[in-house]
Parts: structure tokens; sequence; C-alpha cells
């Protein structure tokens, strides 16, 4: 009885097969479904073609909040935001173009450092603030248009100094960020001068 049991079912399994059609493969109207199927998948993948130059916008807003300490002892906390937006190349990485808006205030606890070999002390009167707006270019670099402003008060006291010195400055940046001309007062006195 087993024997023809099993007999049974092998004879429908091999009917079954027979009858299965490949979907593979082409029916007798010519119709190949793998076209079918490369088609459908050539269109959903159309957005990873490397002809396209694709462009995003991202935004930018950071929160600032560090604190440096001072060479010879106290610190300058900062604290404030960076925002705007840039253009970036999706395919590349590559910053086209972008508008960045600086806005810090910095607050001075006792920083100690050396000037001429002297120690001195400063301290906020009562802060600092910085200002700026960069325009970034081709290649993430800084255009011309990109400055900073800084204005506030310190006390500073020291070897034959104890004075608040007023400060009010305008740097136009270099284009790798690290520097630029600095033009302004300080102490009331004008200045002039590369950073």
């Amino acid at each position: 009885m087993k024997k023809i049991l099993f007999f049974c079912c092998a004879i429908a399994l091999i009917s079954m097969g027979g009858c299965k059609k490949d979907s593979s493969t082409s029916d007798p109207t010519g119709l190949n479904n793998q076209d079918i199927v490369n088609a459908i998948f050539q269109a959903g993948m159309a957005w990873n073609t490397p002809t396209k130059s694709l462009k995003s916008v991202y935004p930018i807003n950071i929160s600032v909040e560090s604190t440096t300490p001072g060479p010879e002892g106290g610190n300058i906390h900062v604290i404030g935001s960076v925002t705007g937006s840039m253009t970036v190349n999706d395919q590349t990485g590559a910053i086209i173009s972008g508008t960045m808006l600086l806005g810090l205030t910095e607050t001075i606890n006792a920083f100690a450092f050396k000037s001429n070999g002297q120690t001195y002390v400063m301290n906020g009167a009562p802060y600092v603030s910085l200002a700026g707006t960069f325009t970034l270019v081709n290649g993430g670099k800084f255009g011309s248009a990109s400055s900073m402003q800084i204005g506030g008060g310190v006390k500073v006291t020291g070897p034959g100094v104890d004075k608040t010195i007023n400060i009010n400055l305008t740097i136009i940046l270099n284009s790798n960020g690290t520097g630029g001309s600095v033009s302004g007062t300080i102490d009331g006195v004008s200045v002039n001068y590369s950073l």
C-alpha cells in the first residue's frame, strides 16, 4: 500500500512539473518577461544615472558653545549659533555655494595671557560680540564678501595696565578662513593690519 501511495504522489508531481510554464522564457506571442522586468528596473533606477548634475540645498543650523582655556589661566566662554544654507553637488559632495550668518557672545573670565613677555589678565566688560556674514564659493572657500565684526569691551590688568579697552573691528576673511585684514578701532586708536 505504501508503495502505491508513493507511486501516485510521484506521478502527480511529475504531471504538475510538466504543466508548469517557465515565467522567464518567451510565450508563443514573442513576449519575454525578462524585458518587462528590465524596463521596470531601469525606470526605477533612472535617478542614479551619472550624467545628471544633482544639486541640493542644505540648511545650516549649528549651536555653538565652547570654552577656551587661557595659556596662563582663566577662560573664554563662547555661546551662539551659525545659520544659513549651502548648495552641494550630490554626486561629488563638493560645496558649490552658500551663505552663513554667525552670531556669538564671548564671556571672558580671568583669561591670563602673555604679551611682550609680561602676563596680563583679561575679563569681559561685560562681554564681546562677534557677528559675521560668510559667503561660500565653489570648493567651499570663503568668498570676498565674507566678514566678521567684533565689538564690546574688555578689562585688562597687568604690569602698568588697569583699564577697560573698547573694541570695534571688522575682519575681511581670507579665502581659507584662517585670517584676514583687520580694520577699525581698539581703545580708540585706528588699526589696520593682517591677522
